[in-house]
């Protein structure tokens, strides 16, 4: 009997090899249906010239139809993407398909979404600057940096992109970094075009996700809006890839795959010859840095559209701060929120800190109210009476007394949530509209979606928000930003820790004044106002800024200029794991890289288990995943740790 090899989307899988119940002509890249374990599931046909085996084998049973008569084949592209990217990311090739196949679609009933394309579409004409950057996009066959100021229209420029893939019966994909912000986004789409685009992203059902992946196969879906897993979608005819906010943390895969979708989406780019947009109000240095290479093109957009100018921004020095006990906003801050609530405009507080309390402290003892789980504090959230830590989820109450030393009245909170600015703002302007946002609420996208209208409407007065609110967001009347600790961002050992800190208080500064009748302000509240990051977001001198990060990570010899790795070792219990740790890092093969550690992660404990890091840092030409698979090869590892590698980790914690 005829042997082919059959690679099932499940994790840790490799392909099988199965006998076929007689000849059928196959392709490489068929989906049919084969036994598994105890049940019928979809495999992708990976290997059709097998040699003939002797070996007790499952067979495909094609008289029942187990084949599957719907000649869906994923191309021998995503094939490729598969491959390289298992590669990469020393993944198995079961676990990348099954971000290929996440759902089976051949179980039955088999249904199919189809978009509904009207000929004509309603896209706003674009600037002069704005045809110049589509000018640009159109004349080469390199990704794209769409790089231009918050406000500046860089969606409506790739609106005309998806309007030409429609028109030559293409597929488009837009990717971004919330699922939050795909509402707004969704709402101009439908209206340019005069249709839903398909979404893509963890609320949508299992049921949805099986006809929408039909009909991504038979490319009766043409534009998909979704989250990073949207790019490993089987794409029947994908010509454009659009990567939203690209320098966003959150296309960073953090548990399975650790894959980076904004360089997947070059990958497949490069396989499809699909142009690939990645746009940006403050790009990643990596994408910069391959721009001054030569491998990325950059097209730029240097104003607001409709005229709108960009906000002032100023620092206020908290040293010199006169502050109640238990207040954070300023006396410069209050006054410009009455000067902008008087004028009939909005504000936005930022914080990026859920919760009322990040911290309670005994005064008596010392004892801070830590997660028994974690490295981490215990956060107070008053309004759900109760403490959760915000790492591993656990939950507990809010004591009334120490759990220490047992004394009363001795429990303090330390420090600001939105919650606790949310009850100043309310103390202080008693006749104003405030609402506070934070990912809490965003996951439920109709309290998202009302709150998006009633702020877009003029029925919030003050927004008090955390990251969630910062990105892609277009308010006309909001005229004042104030940031409450804009040196949060500083703490901690993170390579990229100025760059993210500066990219986040950009994007939430260019939420203000974006209507050309709304004259925007920015006021940063810092104890450091010397920093770098705040003066250049101050002077407006962001290619300074950016000189100095890049030539920072060059005298380091950190990425971009280099290549990095991480070895991550977790165990349960702390001296076994340093242990576990030690004996790895011991078995290194000798080679130019670097090994940094084994060292204790910023967030030692996690979920109750214990947590080292290895860094491997090379020069650019070193084949850093043959060396790593090579070293973990001669490691004997029991199965109480777990040892995972992290190719181009992005967070440190």
């Amino acid at each position: 009997m005829q042997v082919i090899k059959v690679l099932i989307p499940k994790i840790g899988l490799f392909p099988l090899d199965y006998h076929l119940s007689k000849e059928v002509n196959l392709s490489l890249g068929d989906l049919i249906v084969v036994p598994f374990r105890k049940s019928n599931i979809t495999g992708i046909v990976w290997e059709i010239t097998c040699p003939t085996s002797d070996k007790r084998l499952k067979v495909i049973d094609w008289q029942n139809d187990a084949g599957g008569a719907q000649n869906d084949n994923i191309g021998l592209v995503n094939i490729d993407l598969i491959k390289r990217a298992a590669d990469y990311y020393l993944s198995p090739l079961g676990t990348m398909a099954k971000l290929v196949l996440p759902v089976d679609v051949l179980e039955k009933p088999i249904k199919t979404i189809v978009q509904d394309m009207p000929e004509k579409h309603a896209l706003h004409t674009l600037s002069e600057e704005q045809n110049s950057a589509l000018n640009i996009i159109n004349k080469t066959t390199k990704p794209i940096l769409l790089k231009g100021v918050t406000g500046s229209g860089k969606t409506e420029v790739y609106f005309h992109l998806i309007a030409d893939c429609i028109k030559q019966g293409k597929q488009a994909l837009v990717m971004l970094p919330e699922i939050s912000l795909s509402s707004q986004i969704i709402q101009r789409f439908t209206e340019r075009f005069g249709f839903k685009p398909a979404i893509w992203n963890s609320t949508i059902t299992k049921a949805t996700k099986k006809k929408l992946l039909r009909g991504i196969l038979n490319g009766s879906v043409k534009v998909v809006i979704g989250a990073r897993s949207s790019l490993f979608l089987p794409y029947k005819n994908l010509s454009l890839i659009v990567v939203d906010e690209e320098h966003d943390a959150s296309y960073k895969q953090g548990e399975g795959i650790l894959y980076n979708a904004r360089d997947m989406s070059v990958l497949k780019g490069n396989l499809l010859e699909a142009k690939v947009i990645l746009t940006s109000a403050t790009p990643s240095i990596e994408t910069l840095y391959n721009v001054r290479q030569g491998k990325y093109e950059m097209a730029l957009l240097k104003s607001r559209f409709s005229d709108a100018s960009m906000p002032i921004v100023e620092i206020i020095d908290m040293r010199n701060a006169e502050l109640k006990q238990n207040t954070w906003l300023s006396e410069e801050l209050i006054e410009g929120i009455k000067v902008a609530t008087d004028e009939g405009n909005q504000c936005l507080l930022f914080l990026n800190r859920r919760g009322y309390a990040p911290l309670m402290l005994c005064k008596a003892c010392g004892y801070r109210c830590g997660c028994s789980k974690c490295s981490s504090s215990m956060v107070i959230h008053k309004a759900k009476k109760r403490m959760e830590c915000h790492h591993c989820g656990q939950i507990g109450k809010i004591h009334t007394n120490c759990p220490e030393c047992h004394a009363p009245d001795t429990l303090v909170l330390c420090g600001p949530g939105i919650e606790r600015i949310e009850e100043e703002a309310r103390d202080r302007f008693p006749n104003l509209k405030i609402k506070a946002v934070c990912r809490d609420v965003s996951v439920k996208s109709e309290e998202m979606q009302e709150l998006l209208a009633k702020m877009e409407s003029g029925e919030i007065d003050i927004l008090i928000g955390t990251g969630i609110i910062t990105k892609g967001y277009h308010f006309p009347k909001l005229s004042l930003v104030g940031v409450i600790d804009a040196d949060l961002g500083f703490v901690g050992g993170d390579l990229r820790s100025a760059e993210k800190t500066y990219q986040l208080l950009h994007q939430v500064s260019g939420r203000a004044g974006r209507d050309k009748a709304t004259k925007g302000r920015v006021l940063l509240q810092s104890y450091f106002p010397e920093n770098k990051v705040l003066q250049a977001l101050a002077g407006a001198r962001e290619e300074e800024f950016i000189e100095q990060e890049i030539l920072s990570r060059k005298e380091a010899m950190m990425p971009p200029f280099t290549k990095m790795a991480a070895i991550n070792i977790t165990g349960k219990y702390p001296e076994k794991t340093l242990s576990m740790a030690k004996y790895i890092a011991s078995r290194a093969p000798k080679s130019d890289a670097r090994i940094l550690g084994p060292a204790e992660s910023l967030m030692f404990k996690l979920a109750g288990r214990y947590r080292y890091r290895i860094l491997v840092i090379a020069e650019k030409n070193f084949n850093i995943q043959k060396y790593l698979t090579l070293w973990l090869d001669h490691c004997k590892i029991p199965s109480m740790f777990q040892v995972k590698v992290d190719i181009d980790p992005y967070s440190f914690y």
